[in-house]
């Protein structure tokens, strides 16, 4: 089975590795997706076959690309640009030189999330067998990267109110931050450099608590566009 590599920010891929306590995954290991999944099906309508390796975009690389820069090359492969181990995952720094840029001061750090692909899919109307050239075209990495932050949202404003629930019929007090600390060390999610105040903390975890009520709404309205899932609570 091929993979794809999605451009991600750390705490999406941290999230989606560790989000089965008892399957968690490293970096190298594949997220994957069951056929009914509404990220399954968005995979398979966005496939595209690099043949010419030249199209691949950053956002999304093929399994035959990502092996490329694991061992120092570019993408679309050629002479070795970079000495390193191919065992290690690369940093953000290394993929820019790859991909022949440097990685400014002020951008945001990101991450490659391992993502299975199906078997098979349909190519006009043949049935094609999905091999290590295969990745998602802009528009549908773009789409499967705001779905994945969506589902991380929904997932911690549902976490977030059974933990409330919980802590309240136990009269404990449990402050929003508190509950965000809770839940990065569940899912082993990155704390940004140099930490946070407990004042940012909280800020941080009433804007995620905000995001997640919208995209539960937002999920409402699709009726099942989205998979179902129950989400885990900390003992």
């Amino acid at each position: 089975m091929a993979n794809i590599y999605l451009k991600v920010s750390p705490y999406i891929a941290a999230f989606y590795r560790n989000r089965d306590e008892q399957n968690r995954l490293t970096q190298f290991q594949p997220v994957v997706f069951s056929e009914h999944d509404y990220e399954m099906r968005m995979i398979r309508t966005c496939l595209i076959n690099s043949g010419s390796i030249q199209s691949i975009t950053p956002l999304c690389y093929s399994q035959q690309a990502w092996n490329n820069i694991l061992h120092g090359k570019m993408a679309i492969g050629g002479k070795t640009i970079l000495t390193r181990d191919p065992k290690t995952w690369p940093s953000p720094k290394e993929v820019c030189a790859l991909e022949g840029r440097a990685l400014k001061h002020n951008e945001e750090i990101f991450d490659y999330l391992c993502i299975a692909l199906p078997r098979e899919t349909w190519i006009g109307s043949s049935v094609v067998k999905v091999d290590a050239r295969y990745y998602l075209n802009s528009a549908g990495a773009k789409q499967l990267i705001d779905t994945l932050r969506e589902e991380y949202y929904h997932f911690f404003y549902e976490w977030v109110t059974q933990e409330e629930r919980m802590f309240r019929q136990r009269n404990i007090p449990m402050t929003r931050a508190a509950m965000m600390e809770r839940f990065y060390a569940q899912y082993e999610i990155p704390m940004a450099r140099g930490g946070m105040s407990r004042n940012t903390m909280n800020v941080q975890a009433k804007r995620l608590f905000s995001r997640g009520k919208e995209a539960k709404n937002r999920r409402t309205a699709l009726q099942g566009e989205f998979f179902d899932y129950t989400p885990v609570t900390a003992q």
